[in-house]
Parts: structure tokens; C-alpha cells; sequence
């Protein structure tokens, strides 16, 4: 349930789709039905389809840093937090994306203690659970159980954008700090040319999402941006770069579980999406298992748009060096906001920098 920006979810109740046990699939009234036996192999057969279908997104290098066209303040990297195993990574998640777990976890009941009475009997799945599920992409051992397999967590780091190069080692003067090499990927996604200078980031992650790939959609169910940082266009750089990803894997839509209050679904229509409903989402090749179900959340469509025809330019000024992307004027009414509005930002963006007014002049006392 993407929050916009990052809302708090204090104002709406965030719970669980289906309860009892671990994170099972059946209500206790289906557990001795006639066709169960049925329902476990379809449903064991389409989780195998969907195994197939995320294998691209495994591909894809995690930890690396990716640059985003137009975006010069802040990076991507795609973050595995399944290794070394899920208990340390869930460790890990939530020390590096407090932000992702406190958008959702506010005023929801914490799940109870391991060991105690109340931890052993079945109950309802809490949003901590689903959340440490998900960012760990806990495969299910049963086909009653619901899969969390397959997510893959996305966030926006701040770029450390250094005012002149660093000195080059003294056992090798001739190493160009400023270029780096191509990986696998680097031309399917982010930036079309290496960047200038070399992709750095400080502090932690401001802007966080999970997302799973299926035959023909990207899921995303949890989005969020750090307290601090919202409303100044993180979160829709954060949905650039998830497009970005989609067009690299050949995916023409991104489905998106909203929380169900006006402000955030008022939010995610302008960005391009639209609801959605079941009959829909069966005739997009969607089942009702294949996404991650909520109380009070909606689901929401957009279909990925066409690349958007980046132009680049050097700035050089003595040893300093940097790699900027511009849109050529025809294409200048497509442009997405700057994250700061800054003189650099204005001129990449070819917006003329609006002049200070000059001080007026106080007369001279005779």
C-alpha cells in the first residue's frame, strides 16, 4: 500500500488481507473443502509460472548506484535484503529505511514476542510481519501460505556531488576518476552515458519502494520518503527510475496498492495512474493471488511510458568536469520538476534563471 510521499499511517487502518497462522492463504472454512487438493496444485503450478517470470529482476545488479537522467542530486541502487538470511536482513532493512516500516507501523499493533502464549496460536498477520516478509522476499514453504517471494527493494540516496576531483593515487597518476566502467545493464537502465564524475552518495536512503516483477506488470506495495524529505520531488524521481527499470525489463505497466484516502489516491492520479478493478486486473492476466492484498487500500494502474529523449552536455572548467542531460526544446513540455530549483538545475533544464532585482538606491543626504 504505496503512501504517496510517505504519509503517516496513523489517519487510515492498514491490515492484513487474510489472517490465522503464519501468513496462510485459506480461511478455516476452506480447509476441508473438496476441491482443496485442487486449489493447491493450480495454485503451486502458477506460483512456478510466476518464479519464471521475476527471474530478469534477479538479474539486475544490486548495491550498485545508478544515475537518473535529470535528476543531479540523487542516485538508484536496487537493494537484495534476502542475504546473508532473512533474520539479518531484516535487521538491515530496518536500519537503513526506518522511514519505509514507520510509514506503515504507526499506531498498528506490534505482532506478540516469540515464545509467548500469544505468539503460538493462530492469529491475524500484523503489517510488521507483511513488511519484514516483503522486504525479504520470504519465499512460501506451502501453497496455503502466501508468497512473499520475489521483491526486490528500490531506494534514492542523496549524491555527493564533490566541487572539484580528489587528487588521482600515486602509484597510477593516469586513472581518470570521472568515467566508470559499464556494467551489465548500464545501457538497458539509468543514464545513457557513464557518469561525470563518478556516482557517490552520503547519508542514508531518503526514499524507499518494494517492487516485484510479474509476466506483464511490476507490483509495487510499499512506498515511502524519510520524513524530512517530502514534498520536494523525491518521490517521483524514486517512480522515473522504477519506469526506467520496467522499460529495461520489457514491462509495460507498473500496479500499484494504494492506501484507500483521498490525499494519497488524489496524489497517484497525477502522477499517471488510474484504478483498477478485479474483472480488470483477470483480463491484464492477473489472478487473485498474484498480488499482495490489504484492508483499506485500492489498486492502481499506469502503463509505463516512451523514454524521454535526454541530450547531454560537458561542463568544463579547469580539472573540473561534469556530465549534464538537457531536453531539446521540442520536447521541453515533458520535463518532470527539478528536485531543487537551483541556477545549475535551471540551466541543464534550458529555463532561464530569473534575475535578482537590483537594490535600490538610498538618495544622498546634502
Amino acid at each position: 500500500m504505496a503512501m504517496g510521499w510517505g504519509q503517516g499511517s496513523q489517519a487510515v487502518k492498514l491490515e492484513p488481507a487474510v489472517a490465522l497462522g503464519a501468513h496462510p492463504l485459506l480461511q478455516p472454512a476452506d480447509w476441508h473443502s473438496t476441491n482443496r487438493q485442487q486449489e493447491r496444485e493450480e495454485r503451486e503450478a502458477r506460483r512456478r509460472v510466476l518464479r519464471e517470470s521475476r527471474k530478469p529482476l534477479y538479474d539486475l545488479p544490486v548495491d550498485h548506484m545508478f544515475e537518473i537522467p535529470g535528476r543531479p542530486n540523487v542516485v538508484l541502487q536496487i537493494k537484495n535484503y534476502m542475504v546473508p538470511n532473512a533474520a539479518e536482513g531484516r535487521q538491515r532493512a530496518r536500519s537503513d529505511i526506518p522511514f519505509l516500516f514507520k510509514a506503515f507501523e504507526t499506531g498498528q499493533a506490534p505482532p506478540p514476542r516469540p515464545g509467548t502464549k500469544k505468539a503460538e496460536v493462530p492469529r491475524a498477520a500484523t503489517i510488521h510481519e507483511y513488511l519484514d516478509w516483503t522486504v525479504t522476499a520470504s519465499e512460501a514453504e506451502d501453497p496455503d501460505e502466501l508468497d512473499f517471494g520475489g521483491f526486490r527493494v528500490v531506494v534514492l540516496l542523496p549524491r555527493f556531488r564533490p566541487q572539484w576531483p580528489p587528487p588521482p593515487p600515486v602509484d597510477n597518476p593516469e586513472v581518470d576518476y570521472h568515467y566508470e566502467a559499464p556494467l551489465k545493464h548500464k545501457g538497458l537502465m539509468g543514464a545513457p552515458k557513464p557518469p561525470v564524475p563518478i556516482l557517490a552518495a552520503h547519508q542514508k536512503p531518503i526514499c524507499a519502494a518494494t517492487i516485484r516483477m510479474g509476466p506483464s506488470w511490476m507490483e509495487v506495495p510499499f512506498y515511502a520518503t524519510q520524513e524530512s524529505r517530502r514534498n520536494k520531488g523525491h518521490g517521483r524521481a524514486l517512480l522515473e527510475a522504477i519506469e526506467d527499470i520496467c522499460r529495461a525489463l520489457g514491462i509495460p505497466r507498473i500496479l500499484l496498492c494504494s492506501t484507500d484516502d483521498a490525499r494519497t489516491k488524489a496524489t497517484w492520479q497525477r502522477l499517471g495512474f488510474s484504478f483498477v478493478t478485479q474483472d480488470e486486473l483477470h483480463r491484464l492476466g492477473v489472478t487473485h493471488h498474484d498480488l499482495l492484498h490489504m484492508d483499506n487500500t485500492v489498486q492502481m494502474v499506469k502503463d509505463v511510458p516512451p523514454p524521454v529523449p535526454w541530450k547531454t552536455l560537458m561542463l568544463r572548467h579547469g580539472d573540473l568536469k561534469q556530465r549534464m542531460y538537457y531536453l531539446p526544446p521540442s520536447h521541453a513540455g515533458s520535463l518532470p520538476p527539478p528536485l531543487v530549483s537551483n541556477g545549475v538545475a535551471a540551466a541543464a533544464r534550458g529555463v532561464a534563471k530569473k534575475p535578482s532585482k537590483p537594490a535600490k538606491k538610498r538618495p544622498r543626504k546634502r
